[in-house]
């Protein structure tokens, strides 16, 4: 009798199985905008955010969502340009102080709205920017701009594309941008700070292929070992990064298509007539100087 009841209370537990704390159900409610600014750009209001598609509860957003937009309380209807997880909207005055809100809405729920942010009416002076001018240097693009101001540079891809973030700022009338990558083509445009959190309109945007024509420096301090008719050529390297091996010449003609990468070369048919050099070669095919190596 015993044995069938432990049988029984067993059969029981396992039907029943062990019971944790319930789950919350997931949230249905998005979460808000948490990163929201505003600033006047020429005389219009700017207002841009990011905003990564999210509940509540940090799981992601699968269904559409819209941005619904306050100014002064009032819902307004603005279009609303993205580029990635980054909004932003041209608005115009209403009086003298704009203030904005949004919230973010799906079929179902309403976030709550994300913090309000006002800018006051600042009147612009009539300004027209020159475009910048670029310059190709062997470290990147030097952009020479207006005389004067904090100048706020503008990073894009393309003529048409416009970004309310800026990629840097300087208070100088040069800018170096080292962030370039070989044979890619990069756009700018900049605009004026004239007073905290107001830009003028932006001058026109160049573009430019970063392309490197420089020569590397060339090797530094050649000698050759003879011994018999074996010549050993050594040197010491370029002091250029970018060099991705040496060019050997004898007599004038090439004897290594392609760049060796140590510091030495052995020519096994050498005669006390032959001279050689040693040319560096970059990674754009650049070539230095020719390095001239012959047995005193």
């Amino acid at each position: 009798m015993v044995f069938r009841f432990v049988i029984l209370f067993s059969v029981f537990l396992f039907a029943c199985g062990v019971k944790g704390s319930p789950k919350p159900p997931p949230s249905i409610v998005p979460l808000e905008v948490q990163d929201i600014h505003v600033k006047q750009y020429s005389d219009k209001p700017l207002v841009y955010f990011t905003y990564d598609k999210k509940y509540k509860d940090e799981l992601p957003i699968k269904e559409d969502i819209s941005f619904v937009v306050y100014r002064n309380e009032k819902k307004i209807n603005v279009f609303i340009n993205s580029q990635g997880n980054l909004y932003w909207f041209l608005d115009s005055f209403e009086g003298n102080e704009n203030c904005y809100k949004v919230v973010v809405k799906t079929k179902r729920k309403e976030s709550i709205p994300s913090k309000i942010v006002c800018i006051k009416k600042y009147e612009m002076p009539k300004v027209e920017l020159k475009p910048p001018k670029i310059k190709l240097t062997e470290e990147g693009f030097i952009l020479e701009l207006e005389d004067g101001y904090l100048k706020n540079i503008y990073k894009v891809e393309n003529q048409q594309d416009f970004t309310p973030i800026p990629s840097y700022s300087t208070s100088e009338n040069t800018f170096l941008d080292k962030n370039v990558e070989l044979d890619k083509n990069y756009c700018y445009y900049y605009t004026l700070a004239l007073a905290e959190g107001v830009e003028t309109e932006k001058s026109p945007t160049v573009c430019s292929t970063f392309k490197d024509i420089f020569p590397p420096l060339p090797p530094e301090r050649g000698k050759i070992i003879v011994e018999g008719n074996q010549a050993t050529l050594i040197w010491e390297e370029s002091k250029s990064k970018d060099v991705v091996g040496y060019l050997i010449y004898k007599n004038g003609k090439l004897l290594n298509p392609v760049p060796v990468k140590t510091y030495y070369f052995i020519d096994k048919d050498y005669k006390p007539s032959d001279e050689y050099s040693v040319v560096a070669v970059d990674r754009a095919s650049n070539k230095s100087k020719e390095l001239k190596i012959k047995n005193e």
